[in-house]
């Protein structure tokens, strides 16, 4: 990897990054919140072991009880905690072994309940709480370190744990369902080949929804309420298989980005472990006034916002994140409703959160300290000003900076859905690209995680636009003789996220496999469209050819710096952009046509700075790629004196320019 890349101004926090020699990871942090193994026996299994409880109540008396002490029938008062002055209870124990079930017994003015403890790292079918030793002899070891997320593009498969795998087997007939498997679901995902083909069609990075410890139930959006938020989810498999499917997809090169939802908790109406959630949960730790510990302040969903104010707490949220990060090796993060973090109102729409800001600049320092090319993507909407900007401004350059590397929700997407998907061409405008581009608009910044549709927007959250479903449901409208409209705009608006942006692309597959139906109702991914549909097999075969493409070096983050949009034609309604490397010296240029209309340009002229000889390299005309094959492009193109740009002194002249077509072209 070349290191002598030509200097730039700091604008993003990314950007600070890329002249840094040290990049290593951590592997541990010193921990509040948990447990924590102080010594070890010949054999390296755990001898005394800390636990620590944030009580915040020093009127409490809190024992430890499992099975290493029939739940506290035999000699309870040996693990009993100690008041610290911290507001911390802590116990060493030397009888607590690695998978020992445990649970907290608290006692007060002569009332007593039984706990779990909020950072449990694992939860057994019971519900109690899980010792887990990751440094077990007997536990799982990673062998492959996380790939370098900063020197390539940033190519993002968007899905529901479950559904990644639900129907995989009709795909792949000779593999048995998720329910007929043996083992757990990260074990199925680990052995079953679906991360070879994920790596196969073309994607680098993998972005689950949340895999914490969630309420009771199937549905998707369950996923989101998240009283333990250490744990993984127990109906899916330990803490062990879970690094093992960690350590699969990094073998393959894949980075992987969990969903985490540090902006609100549930308190009532859920079940959890088949419980009741008003007798489970977070919200069961009050302080010595009787109040919620972790929690204050009610959501508009009928959770509770976390007690931001509490240096404790914020710590609490904040080793959530490194516990994933330096534990599981977890190569970054998407940051749930960051709005309601930052702001009051209903939406996270209000004034500044006392001490959310101060939460989030916390936080993600911390995470960059346990890995310096960590990807923190944001969820946010809320854009005047220039709160985009400071989302991924450097932390160092302002003190209401975040320094994230990406926020989601881009001015781009909007777009696609208010105008570009229920509108015909010439109702759009072209120019609306260049000017978010220049960043004229959209909270000053558009640093961001580019899509067109991603699972908001496919299971009807996102009001207003032309969503609700899937992609080429929401464009075809159950009118087939749309086929061809819809799939042309999914090919452009792919394109121009995949090279008009920053480097940084989310797809659902499902937009790809011209799934219908909704996210909200079946979030599987129809793996058995590859074997029932050539239409979806051509579709997928063009995404396959933009992400090979992206591994390019002119479209990396790095080289965004160079992107230049060379025409914006609104009379026809193409758009032409420029990708060249300038940071790997590999020299490469290229020009992406993208037509936005279903009309043909013959003999279409492109205006290039250098004279030579340009190589076709996607042809997204091509019946392969689900095209009209009807634009008959040559494979090279010499460029010749320009007559029709005054900016250009050398144009190549295309035959024809089909409807919904993108064409790159590479200089050789």
């Amino acid at each position: 990897m070349k290191k002598n890349i030509p200097l730039r101004s700091i604008k993003y926090q990314w950007e600070s990054m890329i002249y840094r020699d040290d990049v290593s990871r951590k592997t541990s942090f010193d921990r509040k919140f948990g447990t924590k193994v102080i010594s070890r026996n010949d054999d390296l299994t755990a001898n005394l072991v800390e636990f620590f409880v944030y009580a915040n109540d020093p009127f409490k008396e809190i024992f430890l009880v499992g099975s290493f002490n029939e739940w506290g029938k035999k000699n309870l008062d040996d693990f009993k905690l100690t008041v610290q002055n911290d507001a911390f209870q802590i116990l060493r124990t030397d009888k607590v072994k690695h998978k020992d079930p445990y649970l907290f017994l608290v006692r007060k003015d002569g009332h007593e309940e039984v706990l779990r403890d909020v950072a449990s790292f694992a939860f057994d079918d019971d519900g109690n709480s899980i010792f887990w030793d990751f440094e077990d002899p007997t536990a799982y070891k990673k062998e492959y370190p996380g790939p370098d997320t900063l020197h390539r593009a940033t190519k993002i498969i968007q899905t529901d744990l479950p559904g990644l795998v639900s129907r995989w087997f009709e795909l792949n007939k000779d593999t048995p369902n998720t329910t007929e498997y043996e083992g757990d679901l990260f074990t199925y995902i680990k052995e079953c080949g679906v991360i070879e083909k994920v790596k196969d069609l073309g994607f680098n990075t993998i972005q689950f929804l949340p895999v914490g410890q969630s309420i009771d139930g199937d549905n998707w959006k369950f996923r989101y309420l998240v009283p333990y938020p250490f744990a993984v989810h127990k109906d899916w498999g330990d803490p062990d298989s879970f690094m093992a499917m960690i350590d699969e997809f990094h073998k393959h090169g894949i980075a992987v980005i969990v969903d985490l939802i540090l902006s609100h908790c549930p308190h009532v109406n859920y079940k959890i472990f088949g419980f009741n959630g008003e007798d489970v949960g977070p919200h069961k730790w009050l302080t010595q006034w009787n109040e919620p510990t972790f929690l204050q302040d009610y959501t508009p969903w009928g959770s509770m916002r976390f007690r931001y104010g509490d240096e404790n707490v914020r710590r609490y949220l904040t080793e959530s994140a490194l516990h994933f990060s330096a534990t599981y090796g977890v190569d970054g993060f998407r940051i749930d409703n960051v709005d309601g973090i930052l702001r009051l109102g209903d939406h996270g729409q209000g004034d500044e959160r006392a001490y959310g800001r101060q939460f989030m600049r916390e936080l993600i320092a911390d995470v960059y300290d346990i890995n310096p090319l960590a990807l923190i993507h944001l969820e946010s909407h809320y854009f005047y000003g220039d709160n985009a900007k400071m989302l991924v401004h450097p932390q160092a350059l302002s003190d209401r900076a975040l320094g994230a590397t990406a926020y989601n929700s881009s001015r781009i997407t909007y777009y696609f859905h208010k105008e570009v998907m229920p509108k015909s061409a010439e109702e759009i405008s072209v120019w609306k690209f260049e000017n978010i581009r220049e960043e004229k608009e959209w909270g000053a910044s558009n640093s961001t995680i580019a899509d067109f549709h991603n699972h908001d927007a496919a299971a009807g959250l996102m009001h207003g636009r032309a969503t609700g479903s899937y992609a080429y449901d929401a464009l075809i409208l159950k009118n087939p003789s749309l086929h061809f409209h819809a799939v042309g705009k999914i090919k452009f608006m792919e394109a121009i996220i995949a090279f008009g942006c920053e480097g940084r692309i989310l797809d659902l597959l499902q937009s790809f496999l011209l799934q219908m139906g909704t996210f909200e109702h079946d979030s599987s991914i129809h793996w058995g469209l590859l074997n029932d549909n050539p239409e979806s097999v051509k579709v997928v075969n063009y995404k396959k050819a933009v992400n090979e493409l992206l591994e390019r070096p002119a479209f990396w983050v790095e080289n965004t710096l160079y992107r230049q949009f060379v025409n914006v034609d609104e009379t026809n309604k193409v758009l032409v952009i420029r990708r060249v490397d300038k940071t790997q010296d590999t020299n490469e240029d290229y020009y992406i046509l993208i037509n936005l209309s279903s009309k043909s340009c013959p003999n279409y002229a492109i205006g290039v700075e250098k004279k030579g000889t340009y190589e076709v390299v996607l042809d997204s005309d091509a019946e392969f790629f689900a095209g009209t094959n009807t634009s008959m492009l040559n494979k090279e193109y010499e460029s010749t004196k320009s007559s029709s740009f005054a900016h250009f002194s050398w144009e190549i002249k295309l035959n024809n320019v089909a409807p919904y077509h993108v064409v790159v072209l590479k200089r050789k």
